[in-house]
């Protein structure tokens, strides 16, 4: 068997960024200079803690630690410490791989990247088989203790295959990687692009104003964001008054809703929008919406991507079934079908649309109520910046639902109740809380719902 980038190796462009670029070739000499560095280091089937603060070094090590018969497990360069030595009691991890901009002094094993200038002609690489682990994520919600995914080398492959089938990138794409490359989203794009042959360009830290430039100049023509960033480039573009070239072709947008009026809004200066539904444990997407397809109804994702199941539990959980679902760690759970904790449903048209996540409920006198249905609306607002619904604890309605806003004017409570009068009153906000910056959110762009709970619980 062949790996991936060999596979591929070419002169063509494969990975550049703002002081670098690499064909597949150059890319690949990159894996060979830390060879010697990864056999010395790494045993087989050895799980692996990879931490760095530049996302070339994560699409190194991404592909060189499977290839010498390693686990690959990115973290995030930003967690506390006690964060990441916990994930490594949950996984069984004894060893970190990181980069010298890293501080790691109150944890052991950890190894210093370290590579060679010349190119080691005597080298062996580990090809795994398909049902092998490849490697291990974390789930990245807002609430409850973090779930390890074990990702074969099929489910990426497999995801890679269904996700090009909707997409078809072409080699003269330029994909933006400005996603973290520790969670599904970002590594997706490593992954999809070495196994394709495609290319991608890297933002180590998310700027508005550095995306836009590389639209303009049409450096990139496809980007993969959340909300909260495709929101600030929009505003900014607004500022401008400027649409993008004719060459760029989409944005998928997901982690979180992408509302309607966002995406109306990015059309009108040149961005299509891709709304697209996926999980770490699905190895990326499950639905996402077409580039040709001009039917989508409102609010959806799209429509299932090819070899992907679907089934709905009674309470209207969304089941999904697939050679792309990877397994839980340390679970022997043989159940055809992964709950997502999302809830949802199919139009006649095979058109999935996403309700809320099941955990996100807010329970307020004895009635369950979607917050998404609420934010949707208040963040229509011209005055609101930010908007979240979250359930503050309450003796009398056990929880009250409370919008949790960022606006750069105080917000009352009755100018936000006046948008809200074709939905039920019971699903109004009884209270109102002003944010003075822009509300917590996790590395990967989505709010931090646990935390915001948190901080309103205190006042």
């Amino acid at each position: 068997m062949t790996s991936w980038i060999e596979k591929n190796i070419s002169k063509n462009l494969f990975i550049s960024g703002k002081n670098y670029q690499y064909n597949f070739e150059e890319y690949f000499d990159l894996l060979l200079k830390h060879y010697n560095f990864a056999k010395k280091n790494i045993k087989k089937n050895e799980k692996i803690v990879f931490i760095s603060n530049s996302v070339l070094e994560y699409s190194i090590f991404s592909i060189l630690i499977p290839m010498v018969g390693g686990i690959f497990v990115p973290m995030n360069p930003k967690s506390p410490v006690n964060e990441i030595k916990n994930k490594m009691e949950i996984i069984k991890c004894k060893k970190i791989i990181y980069d010298k901009s890293i501080k790691l002094e109150a944890i052991e094993n950890k190894i210093q990247i370290s590579s060679e200038k010349l190119v080691p002609k005597n080298y062996k690489f580990e090809y795994i088989s398909e049902d092998q682990v490849y490697c291990i994520l974390f789930t990245s919600g807002s609430s409850g203790i973090p779930k390890a995914v074990n990702i074969s080398r099929k489910n990426i492959e497999t995801s890679c295959e269904i996700s090009q089938l909707n997409l078809q990138v072409e080699k003269s794409d330029s994909w933006l990687l400005c996603m973290p490359p520790f969670h599904a989203g970002g590594l997706s794009i490593i992954f999809r692009s070495v196994i394709l042959g495609n290319k991608f360009h890297v933002e180590d830290h998310f700027e508005a104003d550095n995306v836009i430039n590389l639209i303009m100049s049409e450096k990139i023509n496809i980007i993969s964001m959340v909300p909260t960033m495709l929101s600030r480039i929009v505003n900014e573009m607004e500022i401008k008054k400027i649409s993008a070239p004719k060459s760029f072709k989409f944005i998928l947008c997901g982690g979180a809703r992408t509302s309607e009026d966002l995406i109306l809004r990015a059309n009108n200066i040149g961005l299509k929008i891709l709304p697209t539904y996926g999980m770490t444990e699905t190895s990326s997407q499950i639905a996402t919406a077409s580039p040709n397809d001009n039917e989508r109804p409102k609010n959806s994702v799209g429509k299932l991507l090819e070899k992907v199941s679907i089934d709905f539990s009674s309470e209207s959980e969304i089941l999904i079934s697939g050679d792309f679902v990877a397994k839980y760690y340390g679970k022997k759970d043989n159940s055809k079908w992964l709950y997502t904790g999302d809830y949802g449903y199919i139009d006649k048209n095979n058109y999935l649309f996403i309700s809320g996540r099941i955990d996100d409920l807010i329970i307020s006198g004895g009635e369950n109520i979607n917050p998404l249905e609420i934010e949707e609306i208040i963040n229509k607002l011209d005055y609101i910046d930010e908007c979240i619904v979250v359930g503050k604890k309450d003796e009398y309605w056990g929880e009250k639902v409370t919008a949790v806003v960022f606006s750069e004017k105080n917000i009352k409570l009755d100018e936000i109740k006046g948008s809200l009068e074709n939905i039920d009153n019971y699903k109004h906000p009884k209270s109102i809380i002003n944010y003075k910056k822009a509300l917590p959110k996790l590395q990967n762009g989505k709010f931090d719902r646990k935390k915001i709970k948190e901080i309103i619980n205190e006042l």
